[in-house]
């Protein structure tokens, strides 16, 4: 069917419907995941115009979403294979047209000094934090009891009815190819619940890992 191969969004069905399992039980931890979109088409803010214009124009754009994961205790992930940074990062970019990921100031982070990057620790209301996430939560692989914030960068759907070039492969010669049916303009809005599902699908698995198997449900 149109719109039903491997790389469809009907195929993230299942990741929601497991993170929101996941959801359920990180919120009796005191654990909440927001995600909203901060970015389309370079972007802050209206984004339903941008969209409305992407579509008009038989074209499409990409954007920014923002995930922030709160009351995630400190020690979840492991300092080498099992980091829970990387595990978010191939969690997240695992989802189809999700090209970039970043997590805390990420790439701002190779334009400043290390005083500038480093997160001040200090005590507040008798409670060990830092005075800045710059590391969006995780040190080393291992959450430091931060909110844990990463973006990911998501492409422009390739599918728009703007005319294109392509190869005949039957013929192998250049040709022209225009894409029919209904196609999502931007599919940011759509990523949303998906980026939070992954989230707390890794989330949860460090904090069974955390507890060795020993997790109380009730």
């Amino acid at each position: 069917p149109v719109g039903g191969g491997r790389a469809s969004g009907r195929e993230t069905v299942g990741r929601v419907l497991a993170g929101a399992i996941a959801k359920q039980i990180l919120e009796k931890e005191g654990i909440e995941i927001k995600g909203k979109i901060i970015e389309i088409y370079g972007k802050k803010k209206d984004f339903e115009r941008i969209i409305l214009n992407a579509k008009s124009g038989q074209n499409s754009v990409g954007g920014i979403v923002e995930i922030i994961a709160k009351g995630v205790p400190p020690n979840l992930g492991e300092p080498v294979f099992d980091k829970l940074d990387a595990d978010l990062a191939k969690a997240l970019m695992s989802i189809s047209a999700v090209k970039g990921f970043e997590i805390g100031i990420g790439f701002q982070s190779s334009r400043i000094k290390g005083s500038e990057n480093n997160d001040p620790i200090i005590i507040e209301n008798e409670k060990i934090k830092t005075k800045t996430n710059n590391a969006g939560g995780i040190l080393g692989g291992i959450s430091n009891g931060m909110p844990i914030i990463c973006r990911i960068a998501v492409k422009p759907t390739s599918s728009i009815e703007k005319e294109q070039d392509t190869v005949n492969l039957k013929t192998m010669k250049m040709t022209k190819l225009r894409i029919k049916g209904r196609h999502d303009p931007c599919i940011c809005p759509r990523i949303v619940p998906v980026a939070e599902a992954m989230v707390a699908l890794v989330l949860i698995d460090h904090l069974l890992m955390l507890r060795n198997e020993d997790l109380e449900i009730t």
